[in-house]
C-alpha cells in the first residue's frame, strides 16, 4: 500500500504503485490529487486496513480529505496534521499551512484523542517518542492551545 494522508504530498505516487505493484489509498475529498488511486477512503469513520494493526483516521483541516494512519497503537503518521515542535518541546500544528479551515483541524486534533501512541511521525516537522500517557497529555495540552 501507499498511503497519501493528503493531496498536496503524492508527488509520484502513481508511478510508484505501478513499478511496486501497490494500491494507492487516499480519501475521497482529495482525489483529485490521485484520481486512479485504488481504495478510497469515505467519510469521517476511521478504516482499518488489511489487519487491525493499521487504522486510517480521517482529520480533515490541512485539506479537505486529510488522513492519519495509526499503527499498532503506537505509531501515528500524521502527514501534515500534528508535529512535534523541537524548540517549545510540546505537540503543535502549523496553523500558517492549514488550507482547509483551523476550526476543522482542531476537531480532528480532539479526535486523536481517543487512540493510544506513543510516536508522531510527520509529513513535515519534528517526529517524538513519548510514552503514551505522556503523548495524551501533550495532545490535550495542544487542543486546548488551538
Amino acid at each position: 500500500y501507499i498511503f497519501l494522508s493528503h493531496q498536496d504530498d503524492v508527488a509520484d505516487a502513481d508511478k510508484y504503485a505501478t513499478q511496486f505493484g501497490s494500491q494507492r489509498i487516499i480519501h475521497e475529498a482529495d482525489l483529485g490529487a490521485q484520481p486512479g488511486a485504488e481504495i478510497v477512503i469515505k467519510g469521517t469513520d476511521t478504516v482499518t486496513i488489511s489487519s487491525d494493526q493499521f487504522k486510517i483516521i480521517p482529520t480533515p483541516g490541512h485539506s479537505r480529505g486529510h488522513c492519519v494512519l495509526l499503527y499498532g497503537n503506537k505509531f501515528l503518521f500524521t502527514g501534515d496534521h500534528l508535529y512535534w515542535d523541537r524548540s517549545m518541546k510540546q505537540l503543535a500544528a502549523f496553523e500558517r499551512y492549514c488550507w482547509y479551515s483551523w476550526d476543522v483541524q482542531k476537531e480532528s486534533m480532539k479526535l486523536l484523542l481517543n487512540y493510544d501512541f506513543e510516536w508522531v511521525l510527520p509529513g513535515h516537522g519534528q517526529s517524538v517518542n513519548l510514552p503514551a500517557d505522556k503523548m495524551q497529555k501533550q495532545l490535550q495540552q495542544l487542543v486546548e492551545r488551538m
